[in-house]
């Protein structure tokens, strides 16, 4: 029975060291943090070009848009709204008197402002007067009478002139010529673009355009303008631009 123990002892000691290194080692495989072999793509993304080009047009612009109208400040409301509507009215007619149909004259803004007195601490504001603003946008088709139709207008009591910018009534055309040459000054781009990279440009993936409008010319002198200030004087119409921006993508080929 002794002889047994003495055998049995030293191989239930080497069983357990197995069975716990067994255990550690599971454990530490379990504790270890997994790493996920990188999947390949099915498809090999397409690499491509992508630039940008700009086409301008200057042309000789065939019409005006000026922003036209009165502000009024007066000590009620109804004495503001009154006195805003005469004189806007007088401004209309004379307007319309230099030969501006009644469909190319549009109000762009119509504003009643509460003017407020600067209370003490402790004080609630009251309302000391109020302003009545009114805007129309005149679109004149006979380039020659801007400078009249502002004279007029000014005469009539506008006192505020915000803007005045030149434009072309049917611009299709200019339009089409800044397009083509938008995507010649991209396709250039292009191809510079990858004789540097040492590639070449494949098909067009993708195009866009963007249209810019145009850049009003504004008239700060004319703001507040009293009804002595002598007029507007003279406007020189210059060149108005027309511009197209598109984005064109291309496919790369080693």
């Amino acid at each position: 029975m002794k002889r047994m123990l003495k055998i049995g002892i030293p191989a239930l000691f080497a069983a357990g060291t197995i069975i716990a290194v067994a255990i550690v080692a599971g454990l530490a495989q379990a504790s270890a943090p997994r790493v996920a072999n990188a999947q390949t793509p099915t498809g090999t993304p397409k690499s491509d070009i992508g630039v940008s080009g700009i086409g301008r047009v200057f042309v000789t612009p065939d019409i005006a848009v000026a922003n036209i109208g009165v502000e009024i400040t007066a000590p009620t409301l109804a004495q503001a709204t009154q006195e805003a509507s005469d004189k806007m009215t007088a401004v209309l007619a004379a307007i319309k008197a230099q030969g501006v149909d009644a469909k190319d004259i549009q109000t762009s803004s119509y504003n009643v402002y509460p003017l407020t007195n600067q209370p003490k601490e402790d004080q609630v504001p009251t309302i000391t007067a109020y302003r009545v603003s009114n805007l129309v946008n005149v679109k004149i088709r006979k380039i020659g009478d801007v400078g009249k139709v502002l004279d007029a207008a000014i005469a009539a009591g506008a006192n505020s002139v915000n803007s005045v910018y030149f434009d072309v009534n049917d611009p299709s055309q200019a339009q089409e010529q800044a397009r083509t040459a938008a995507v010649k000054d991209a396709m250039a781009k292009a191809q510079t673009l990858a004789s540097a990279a040492n590639v070449k440009v494949g098909k067009i993936t993708s195009i866009s355009e963007i249209t810019q409008g145009p850049i009003p010319f504004n008239r700060g002198a004319f703001e507040s303008a009293p009804q002595a200030a002598g007029g507007a004087g003279p406007v020189e119409t210059g060149s108005t631009e027309i511009s197209v921006s598109v984005e064109m993508h291309f496919e790369i080929e080693q």
